[in-house]
């Protein structure tokens, strides 16, 4: 197996195992606090839609509204 297959592999077990986990938390907090956490691992837009279980365009807006607020308030 090559290299970048076996990454590939890890890459969407890991996946897997961060959305499983964060299903449990997913119903405690809103769409735009769920791509707050989910953008400290690095994901893609369309890895945390997947997780979220929305579109890479919402995820999109979400981290706008972030980054937006987070230059408001500092």
């Amino acid at each position: 197996m090559k290299d970048q297959e076996l990454f590939e592999q890890i890459s969407k077990k890991l996946s897997a195992l961060i959305a499983l986990s964060f299903v449990k938390e997913a119903n405690k907090m809103t769409a735009e606090e769920g791509v707050r956490l989910l953008k400290r691992f690095g994901l893609s837009n369309q890895d945390m839609a997947d997780i979220l279980g929305t579109t890479k365009p919402t995820v999109e807006v979400l981290k706008s509204r972030i980054k937006s607020k987070k230059k408001q308030y500092g």
